[in-house]
C-alpha cells in the first residue's frame, strides 16, 4: 500500500464514525512519519514565522543593514594593528578632551518610585514659627474679648500695659477721693 492508499483508507474510517477525529490525525501523522511526510506541528510552525523575521518587516530590514554594514567595517587584525601602531585611531584621538574630570555629578533623582516603597521625605527647613496669636484684651475690664479677632504678641502686651496703667490711675483717683472725703 501506497502513503495515498493508507490516508484514503483512514479517511474512509473516519467517514464512517469507526473513529475520531483525534484518532484520524493521528493515525495521519504516523503514516506520513513513516514515508519521511512528517509535516512541523502547528506550534513549530508559529515559533517558526515569530523567530524567523520576514524580509518586509522591521525586523528583517534592520537585520539585513547590520549585515551590510558588518561587511563594510570587517577588517582583518594586521589592519587594526598597523592603526594601533601608527598611533592614530579614527574618532578616538580626543574624546576625553573638553571633559571635566574633576568634578563628580550628582544623579539625578527619580521622578518617580518604580518600587512602590515609601521615600523618607526631604528633610523640611525649620517649620516658620507661626507667632502665638490672642485674643483681645478690653481695657475697661482687662478679660479677653473672644469676640473679636485675635491679635499678635506684641499687640496684645500693649493693651495688657495701658490696662495696668488705667487701673494705676483709677485706684490713685479713687485714694485721693477717699482721703478728701475723710479730711
Amino acid at each position: 500500500m501506497t502513503m495515498k492508499e493508507e490516508l484514503a483508507a483512514l479517511k474512509k474510517k473516519r467517514d464512517a464514525g469507526d473513529i475520531t477525529a483525534f484518532k484520524f490525525r493521528q493515525g495521519e501523522r504516523r503514516i506520513k512519519k513513516k514515508y519521511g511526510v512528517d509535516a512541523p506541528s502547528n506550534v513549530t510552525k508559529i515559533f517558526r514565522a515569530l523567530t524567523t523575521p520576514s524580509p518586509k518587516s522591521v525586523k528583517g530590514k534592520a537585520a539585513a543593514k547590520a549585515a551590510k554594514t558588518k561587511a563594510e567595517n570587517a577588517s582583518s587584525d594586521r589592519q587594526l594593528i598597523k592603526k594601533a601602531r601608527a598611533g592614530t585611531t579614527p574618532k578616538k584621538d580626543n574624546f576625553l578632551a573638553g571633559l571635566d574630570l574633576t568634578k563628580k555629578k550628582k544623579r539625578a533623582a527619580p521622578k518617580f518610585n518604580p518600587s512602590g516603597l515609601k521615600v523618607p521625605a526631604k528633610k523640611k527647613a525649620a517649620a516658620k514659627s507661626k507667632t502665638a496669636m490672642y485674643y483681645p484684651l478690653n481695657p475697661k475690664t482687662g478679660k479677653a474679648d473672644t469676640s473679636k479677632p485675635k491679635v499678635s504678641v506684641a499687640v496684645r502686651l500693649k493693651q495688657e500695659d495701658r490696662y495696668k496703667a488705667r487701673k494705676m490711675v483709677e485706684t490713685a483717683a479713687k485714694s485721693s477721693m477717699n482721703k478728701k472725703k475723710r479730711g
